[in-house]
């Protein structure tokens, strides 16, 4: 499946592989920037999963989305249908961020004059393919990893550069329904390590009540969230948070976090999200680290407009356990949720938002 832009119609120009979790995506928005900022008359395609195509709708440079549903046995021959589309198109340069056999195979099957990928990656190593390290825990952050497969053609990032979102006229009146300038916690996850107890979310809600109780909280979610965000809301003692479980699609929840005061999020795609509308943003990482360097953006961690939160690793033997966390904690104690303190992500908020 595949939905059309409203750039340039032409062929050839950029093709980009990133069918990962949505977080990933967001953050791979850094070198379309930069690709676009570099050669603003090509055209730039992308290949993602179906839960992040809504990230481009109506985007100003984005000349197509290629849409891959991973459900089920049948999306090998959807891949098949895919590679077709692409072909169709006749890219000059497929850059492959994923690095597993599928997009390898893809990226082979388009005929590009050029591509890049990773090392590791089943396409690295053939001919007329351009390949970069990917280093976890380098100190590179994951912008920097991304932007390493196209610095053969593209000046390196600059510090204007960022993953940015683009909602557009009716991503803004879509948020207009809820609150402005209010404070946005986005306690879900994936992966059950990777988040902090609902309980804590709950006091940092009634934290937030308490010294500014004209701000507005909202509990920000997808529909799969929805239990949870109850959970939070009903623990709360003195917060009434309003609960956003989906009512907003994916821009729309961009839109929201454009006109709120801060985020305060998991190590999950609202993080990422809030980086890219530049809104003040706090990570809080469990059982995975901000030292892999998917935290908050090095721009944002330098202005003090973004901080990450974490029980240090010195003090967890355990921690990391793992890039992308765990469905449950493999030593039965997750201490790196339960001991990180309220006030520590309290006193983190304070630093990054507008509030007195």
């Amino acid at each position: 499946m595949s939905q059309g832009g409203m750039v340039n119609p032409e062929r050839g120009g950029l093709l980009l592989l990133q069918p990962a979790f949505l977080g990933d995506v967001v953050l791979s928005t850094a070198l379309i920037e930069a690709w676009h900022h570099s050669r603003p008359d090509e055209s730039i395609s992308i290949v993602v999963r179906r839960e992040a195509a809504g990230l481009f709708e109506d985007h100003p440079f984005i000349d197509r989305v290629h849409v891959w549903d991973r459900r089920g046995w049948r999306k090998y021959p959807r891949l098949v249908s895919l590679a077709s589309s692409c072909r169709e198109q006749a890219p000059d340069r497929v850059v492959n961020l994923h690095r597993f056999a599928s997009m390898a195979w893809l990226a082979r099957r388009v005929g590009a004059r050029q591509a890049s990928a990773f090392e590791g990656s089943p396409l690295a190593g053939r001919s007329g393919v351009i390949t970069a390290p990917h280093s976890i825990g380098d100190g590179r952050h994951e912008i920097e990893r991304n932007h390493s497969l196209i610095a053969d053609v593209v000046a390196p990032l600059g510090d204007d550069v960022r993953p940015r979102l683009r909602p557009g006229p009716h991503h803004l009146a879509e948020a207009e329904g809820w609150p402005r300038g209010a404070i946005v916690l986005a306690p879900g996850s994936v992966w059950t390590t990777k988040r902090w107890p609902a309980g804590k979310w709950a006091k940092l809600a009634d934290g937030v009540s308490e010294r500014w109780p004209d701000c507005p909280v909202v509990l920000l979610g997808g529909p799969a969230d929805r239990g949870l965000l109850t959970e939070v809301r009903s623990a709360c003692e003195t917060a009434v948070p309003k609960i956003c479980a989906g009512e907003l699609g994916l821009l729309g929840a961009a839109a929201l976090m454009l006109r709120s005061r801060a985020v305060v999020s998991n190590d999950s795609a609202p993080l990422h999200m809030a980086g890219a509308v530049n809104c003040p943003v706090v990570g809080v990482f469990c059982s995975t680290t901000p030292s892999l360097v998917f935290g908050v953006l090095p721009v944002d961690l330098e202005s003090g407009r973004g901080v990450n939160v974490e029980i240090p690793m010195n003090q967890l033997d355990c921690k990391p356990c793992g890039v992308h966390g765990k469905l449950r904690c493999p030593e039965g104690h997750f201490r790196c949720g339960r001991d990180l303190a309220v006030e520590r992500v309290m006193s983190a908020l304070k630093r990054v938002s507008t509030l007195p």
